[in-house]
C-alpha cells in the first residue's frame, strides 16, 4: 500500500463526477425529517442484513485489516494508493482508493431508518447529469443497481471528450454509501474487479449521533501518523481517462 496524498476539493481526479453528483446527489438535496432516522439503530423490521458487503460495523465477522477513517473503515490492500479530499480547514470530505489504475471515491451519508436513499438518488443524479450534457444508463452491477455515465470533460489538449464513470450505491442501517468509479474500471467491469473487492469489504461506522438524512457522516484522518497524508508540492491536475 502506497502513501496517502492530500487532495484539495477542486483539484482531485474525480472532479467532473463530483460536480455532477453535487448538483443532484445526497449533499445537494433537501434533508428529510431527521427524527425518523434516529428512532433506532440497526435494520427495520422490513429490512434484512446484506448477504455481502459493504458492511455495517456491527455485521463484520472477518479479520480483514481496515484503515480507520472515522465513519469509514477501508480495507488495506497491497499496491493501493489512498487519496483524501481535505479542505483548507483540514476536514476530510471523501476517501479515494486507487488500485490497478482504477479509482474508487467513497462517501457515506446519514439515511432514514426505514427507507433507503439509493433509488431516489439514482433518479436525481441521472436527471442532473443529463441536464449537463452527459448520458446515463441504469444497470444491475455487482452490488445491485448502479448508474453508468458518460460525462463531458475537457482533455488536457483542450478538446472535448467523455469520461466513463460508474456510481455505486448501498443502503445500510441508517446510512447510505456512495462509490464513484473512474479509470479503466469505470468503463469495464473486468478491469474493476480489484476495486470491487475493496468496495465489498468497506465497513461503515454510523454511530449514534443524530443527523438528518443525506448529511455526510464524519470522516477523519487515521490515528497512525504513518498513514497521514503529505500535501503535494503542486496540486495534481485532473486527467482524462
Amino acid at each position: 500500500m502506497s502513501f496517502l496524498r492530500r487532495k484539495r476539493d477542486h483539484d482531485h481526479d474525480l472532479s467532473e463526477a463530483d460536480a455532477a453528483a453535487a448538483a443532484s446527489g445526497p449533499a445537494g438535496a433537501e434533508a428529510d425529517d431527521a427524527a425518523e432516522s434516529e428512532q433506532t439503530t440497526g435494520w427495520s423490521s422490513q429490512e434484512k442484513p446484506r448477504p455481502q458487503g459493504p458492511f455495517d460495523i456491527d455485521d463484520v465477522t472477518d479479520d480483514v485489516t481496515r484503515i480507520d477513517f472515522g465513519a469509514l473503515l477501508v480495507p488495506a490492500v497491497d499496491g493501493m494508493e489512498i487519496r483524501l479530499d481535505v479542505d483548507d480547514e483540514g476536514r476530510v470530505g471523501a476517501v479515494a482508493v486507487v488500485l490497478d489504475g482504477t479509482a474508487l471515491q467513497l462517501q457515506v451519508f446519514a439515511a432514514p431508518r426505514t427507507l433507503g436513499l439509493w433509488d431516489e438518488i439514482r433518479a436525481e443524479m441521472s436527471s442532473g447529469i443529463g441536464g449537463s450534457g452527459g448520458k446515463t444508463e441504469e444497470v444491475d452491477g455487482p452490488f445491485g443497481p448502479e448508474l453508468r455515465a458518460q460525462l463531458p470533460v475537457a482533455a488536457p489538449d483542450g478538446k472535448q471528450t467523455v469520461q466513463p464513470v460508474r456510481f455505486l450505491g448501498v443502503d445500510g442501517p441508517r446510512w447510505f454509501l456512495r462509490g464513484v468509479v473512474t479509470g479503466p474500471g469505470g468503463a469495464d467491469l473486468g478491469a474493476g474487479s480489484a476495486i470491487h473487492d475493496v468496495f465489498g469489504k468497506v465497513a461503515v461506522v454510523r454511530g449514534d449521533t443524530a443527523a438528518p438524512p443525506r448529511e455526510p457522516l464524519l470522516l477523519t484522518m487515521p490515528d497512525d501518523p504513518a498513514l497521514r497524508p503529505e500535501a503535494p508540492a503542486q496540486p495534481p491536475r485532473p486527467t482524462a481517462p
